[in-house]
């Protein structure tokens, strides 16, 4: 005959107090559990709310610029929070674009970097825009990138920034304040990463340069744009590589630019740009090296150029003729500089060098030399010294 055992009546003493004590103990593990889901849940429903007041807040904070976020995501497990259709306007700006706009800002804890004992952040823009305006009165411009935008970023996402993209991206310039006419340049479909924002300890970083950043985008006139560069963020002076090359720019999409910066405008041909650029301890070197092949100037304006206007590009028009590689139908030349910040030296003999040479003697290659180090720039305390020319062959 089998017997049944009751836990409240037949198990020893012990025993049932050992029952009761995990029943609480499950009991109690249960409401914990509960009011930590409550909570979470409850953080999860208001906490947007309270960063989305608080970043507006911030935001309208900004000396000169109001902005405003139209809402916050926030993701508990992964740290991150995410921005919504973010707006900033210069408080007195005319008209057009806002100075910066994004579709999505999200900023993330990098897990990758937790391992190493460092606590740091990712920060990716979808569809950023950024609009710089130059009006004719200098207080309705907007211009101003400096520490302002910093001390905002710090305060909305207060952790060192290690990582830094953006996705299809515009970077805008409009200067109305130009004559005879406004320009409207741009660089879109724009997509920039940057690493190595935080400095790692010398040990670990194994260079002097530790952030690197790499930008591409298409060009006003269709041109393909790309940037890559190397620096030091926290250096107390600039301290950076910095190698661009711009490449198949229709000319005649540049006309506004060529009539506003330089009295000229052209019917016909195609830009390729190779810029290379280093800096450290306050001072800079390097290079540009423009070419303009299948060029023809026309007279576009007809009456509305002055005589001045017009024998200005006579003149350089006669200037590209007579240096033009007539095989290649194209003009060359590569244009050093060097300096102290606010006191730049431009080589202009060695310019006209490079021009003749590329003319007659031996054509410049079409690429960049990668011959500017920032670790072989001269040290401060000596005047500047005149910008080098490149190695004959």
């Amino acid at each position: 005959m089998a017997l049944a055992l009751h836990p409240s009546t037949d198990l020893p003493g012990r025993a049932r107090h050992v029952w009761h004590g995990a029943g609480r103990g499950l009991r109690v593990l249960v409401i914990v559990l509960a009011v930590l889901f409550g909570l979470i849940l409850l953080a999860r429903l208001v906490l947007p709310f309270l960063l989305q007041r608080a970043i507006n807040a911030r935001l309208e904070a900004i000396p000169e610029y109001s902005g405003s976020v139209e809402s916050v995501e926030v993701a508990l497990l992964r740290g991150a929070y995410a921005l919504n259709h973010v707006i900033i306007r210069k408080r007195n700006a005319l008209q057009g674009e806002p100075f910066f706009a994004a579709d999505r800002i999200d900023f993330s804890l990098a897990w990758r970097e937790l391992l190493r004992r460092r606590v740091v952040s990712d920060i990716v823009v979808t569809r950023g825009r950024l609009n710089f305006l130059k009006e004719p009165a200098e207080e309705f411009s907007q211009l101003d990138a400096d520490r302002r935008w910093q001390d905002a970023i710090q305060d909305i996402f207060p952790i060192d920034i290690t990582y830094f993209e953006i996705n299809d991206g515009t970077l805008h310039y409009v200067d109305r304040a130009a004559e005879p006419v406004a320009v409207d340049v741009f660089v879109k479909n724009m997509h920039a990463i940057v690493t190595g924002l935080r400095n790692r300890p010398a040990d670990e970083q194994g260079a002097p340069l530790p952030a690197d950043l790499l930008l591409e985008g298409d060009s006003v006139g269709g041109g393909r744009l790309l940037i890559l560069g190397r620096g030091e963020p926290l250096a107390a002076q600039p301290h950076f590589e910095l190698r661009v090359t711009l490449e198949r720019v229709n000319l005649p999409d540049l006309n506004e630019l060529l009539r506003a910066y330089g009295n000229v405008d052209v019917s016909r041909g195609v830009l390729d740009l190779y810029f290379e650029m280093a800096a450290r301890d306050g001072r800079f070197e390097g290079y540009m090296k423009p070419f303009l092949t299948d060029l023809d100037f026309r007279d576009l304006a007809g009456d509305d150029k002055n005589l001045a206007e017009k024998i200005w590009e006579k003149i350089v028009s006669g200037v590209v003729g007579l240096f033009k590689n007539k095989p290649r139908d194209q003009l060359g030349a590569r244009v050093p500089f060097a300096g102290e910040f606010g006191d730049a030296q431009v080589g202009l003999l060695a310019t006209l060098r490079t021009m003749f040479r590329h003319g007659f003697i031996r054509p410049l290659p079409e690429q960049l030399e990668r011959s500017v180090k920032a670790e072989e720039i001269e040290p401060p305390g000596e005047s500047p010294k005149p910008p080098k020319e490149p190695k004959q062959d």
